[in-house]
């Protein structure tokens, strides 16, 4: 999922060069729309809508995130 969100961030013309796992989305210079357009490509992209991301979330939190939303109930 890692590389999907950085290959997502890329197609919106982020600049993913130096991008590591605990790069907040606010270090990428991301607003409050960019993380609405991120979440509907996500969504658009894996079927999965994670919740609770903000501008100080860790793209290796935004991991965690997604990959919970993904579970199944009651997993």
């Amino acid at each position: 999922m890692y590389d999907k969100i950085i290959a997502l961030l890329a197609e919106m013309g982020v600049d993913t060069t130096d991008v590591t796992p605990d790069s907040t989305f606010r270090d990428l210079e991301l607003d409050s729309l960019s993380m609405t357009e991120l979440a509907i490509n996500a969504f658009t992209h894996t079927g999965v809508l994670a919740e609770g991301l903000t501008l100080d979330t860790t793209l290796a939190e935004a991991v965690r995130a997604f990959s919970h939303a993904a579970e199944p109930l009651g997993a």
